[in-house]
């Protein structure tokens, strides 16, 4: 059975892990507008163009690494 994440798309073997890194790393760092947005954007028939909580999650750290003081983003599906 595979990962019922929106946009789930991962190099691990193991849903089990990945499901393990959301509980207990990801979901609990989400600001609640994200956890809101991702909830509703899960529902949405198109959700497969969404990017996973995981995955914003890192796009956010790599701009935090690299001290960015203006980003673009193109594309916004549901956000």
């Amino acid at each position: 059975v595979r990962h019922q994440e929106v946009g789930h798309k991962s190099l691990l073997q193991s849903d089990a892990l990945y499901q393990y890194i959301l509980e207990t790393s990801v979901y609990p760092r989400e600001p609640e507008p994200m956890k809101e947005l991702r909830e509703v954007t899960a529902k949405h028939p198109w959700n497969l163009m969404t990017t996973s909580a995981d995955e914003g999650q890192f796009l956010g750290l790599l701009l935090k690494l690299i001290n960015a003081k203006n980003t673009m983003e193109i594309g916004v599906y549901t956000g």
